[in-house]
């Protein structure tokens, strides 16, 4: 797609539900463009009629030439006020429609990365997403008021003026078009490099966005580590690029500019040449030329619009080609055809069928798996790192689906339930549990915003988080900082078990919930935890093989295919890796 066609295509999408105010500001401004055309006729009468022996209009013949001089300057004030006012009204409408515009396309910009699947989360910069969210989606009110409306404005101009301008002469008319050829071509050869170096700006704007969250994100480690002056230079390396691109950007702008300047030279001098002529010449008075040479100004500028606009529109554009080619990503998982929610409450069953799986085009993270899990059973998945563990428990909220196989729910296929269904009956704790910069309250309900305080501290108790909680200075409703920053790991990890607490799912992933965690820490949270499993069935996954050893089954992983399985105790009798794993993680650390 052109880069133009894309910015018509985003305006298109955008001006759904403004088209009555967009249309109300065009009218108006419209209005204002037709008074302005009268603006030079009181002068041409001031110095034919009043200065000179031309004989005034019909309306004004028996008027004194003072009198007659203070009706022309009063229509001036006049016909300025209702140019104003008609262009600021104008300006209004089409303004505040472009901004509900841009809060609409961020919104469903917003709402669309929000749908999008984990795999084109895991390939996409967070700043590059968030650099479109914020940024690009202003294309749309570039393209409205600084291409839509001033195009329409400026064509409207230059046709009412080479009219009134024919009307009085149509050579010094002709003279004064001469120069749009010229400026058609400028505009056309500016085309590509304008559309190349405006997409390569919004890019590497972009980069620079991406590695100012990339090193605030690990701010910790950059100074823990007193990498500042590593971090600075990949900043001023992309900031540079920035820099460079934008300068090729306003080079070619300002080179454009001062041609279409000289352009407009050469046809002002043309005009006032010819103009003069035709006056000396006794075809034009006075009053003629000096209107002429008022329209002539009044004709280059929506010229220049025209010019400065195409400029515009592909600056927009390029940002509206980024927009557009996010708002086409479709997500990878998404509800099938005739999909349907679950008929109630899940029992927990899950069932793995000879699932494969693989991330893109790389090896098969899983081969042929099968498994079955019954409800209430707590199983354990463990094994080396890469082995597919997390992959596993992945496949089961459909953060991605499996290539070959299938993953049931009490029977059900889960590509055949709906997406919020299947997800309504799972809940995730994370080994970097999620905590998001609102209260206490509003992060243990996140499941399930509708629960009362006393279910929320009901939840808290359980997770052996409430004792922590009433500690902090406004309790349940103190607001955490971004990512819980506020409080120390294990903190988080007791508000992300009582928020599982709150959602109550009858399936319960477990992502290494510890790992990171001291002792005395993992002592009250596998005491939650071990509240939390009661009744639901749980798939642990674990690198610590210490706190997975109650589990009613323990299944290995390795290289993607299950290996052996078992209880704590049967594996331990056999020779093989869950043993190994076991010996290693038992042998003394030595240096």
């Amino acid at each position: 797609m052109s880069t133009v066609r894309a910015g018509l295509r985003l305006l298109g999408i955008a001006l759904r539900g403004e088209g009555v105010p967009v249309a109300a500001g065009l009218a108006l401004l419209v209005g204002s463009t037709a008074a302005a055309l009268l603006q030079p006729w009181p002068l041409k009468l001031v110095i034919d009629s009043v200065l000179g022996s031309e004989s005034p209009p019909a309306l004004l013949a028996t008027a004194s030439r003072p009198a007659l001089l203070g009706v022309l300057a009063a229509v001036v004030i006049a016909l300025q006020i209702v140019v104003g006012a008609l262009a600021m009204l104008g300006t209004n409408f089409v303004i505040r429609a472009a901004l509900r515009m841009v809060f609409r396309l961020r919104c469903a910009l917003f709402e669309h990365l929000q749908k999008l699947s984990l795999s084109f989360h895991d390939a996409t910069k967070v700043g590059d997403s968030l650099y479109r969210v914020a940024w690009d989606t202003y294309a749309v009110q570039t393209l409205l008021n600084n291409a839509i409306v001033p195009a329409t404005t400026a064509t409207l101009t230059l046709v009412g003026i080479a009219v009134v301008m024919a009307l009085r002469d149509w050579r010094v008319t002709v003279a004064a078009l001469a120069i749009a050829g010229p400026l058609v071509m400028l505009i056309r050869r500016l085309d590509r490099p304008m559309t190349r170096y405006s997409l390569r700006v919004h890019e590497r704007e972009s980069d620079v966005s991406s590695r100012v969250q990339e090193a605030l994100t690990a701010i910790r480690a950059v100074q823990a580590f007193a990498r500042e002056p590593l971090e600075r230079e990949r900043f001023e390396r992309q900031a540079a690029a920035s820099l460079h691109a934008n300068l090729h950007l306003t080079l070619l702008q300002t080179g454009s500019q001062m041609v279409v300047a000289a352009l407009m030279a050469v046809g002002t001098a043309a005009v006032l040449w010819l103009a003069g002529r035709r006056a000396l010449a006794g075809a034009l008075t006075p009053g003629d030329v000096v209107l002429l040479a008022a329209y002539l100004v009044m004709l280059y500028k929506p010229l220049e619009t025209l010019a400065y606009t195409a400029v515009a529109v592909q600056g927009a554009a390029a940002g509206a080609r980024r927009v557009l080619a996010l708002l086409d990503v479709r997500p990878d998982v998404t509800d099938a055809p005739g999909a349907a929610p679950l008929p109630g409450r899940a029992f927990g069953g899950l069932a793995f069928e000879h699932v494969t799986f693989a991330y893109g085009a790389g090896e098969p993270a899983l081969r042929d798996v099968s498994l079955d899990v019954r409800p209430g059973e707590v199983v354990a998945i463990v094994g080396a790192s890469g082995a597919g563990k997390t992959t596993l428990a992945s496949l089961v909220v459909r953060f991605y689906d499996p290539q070959a196989g299938r993953i049931t729910l009490d029977g059900y296929d889960l590509r055949a339930l709906t997406l919020r269904s299947l997800r309504e009956n799972v809940a995730l704790v994370l080994q970097d549990p999620i905590v998001f910069g609102a209260t206490i309250r509003e992060n243990i309900a996140y499941g399930r915003p509708a629960a009362t305080a006393e279910e929320v501290e009901r939840a808290a108790r359980a997770a052996n988080a409430h004792e922590f909680i009433a500690a902090l200075p406004e309790g349940y409703a103190t607001v955490v900082g971004e990512r819980g920053v506020t409080l120390s790991g294990g903190q988080r990890q007791r508000v992300a078990i009582a928020r599982a607490f709150v959602k109550d799912a009858p399936v319960l992933i477990l992502d290494e919930p510890t790992s990171a965690l001291d002792a005395e820490n993992e002592r009250a949270i596998l005491e939650a935890l071990a509240r939390l499993m009661k009744g639901r069935t749980t798939l642990i996954i674990a690198h610590r093989l210490s706190t997975i050893r109650h589990a009613d089954r323990i299944v290995v992983l390795e290289g993607g295919v299950v290996v052996e399985q078992g209880t704590h105790t049967e594996l331990l009798a056999r020779p093989r890796v869950y043993a190994r794993l076991h010996s290693l993680q038992a042998a003394p650390v030595t240096p």
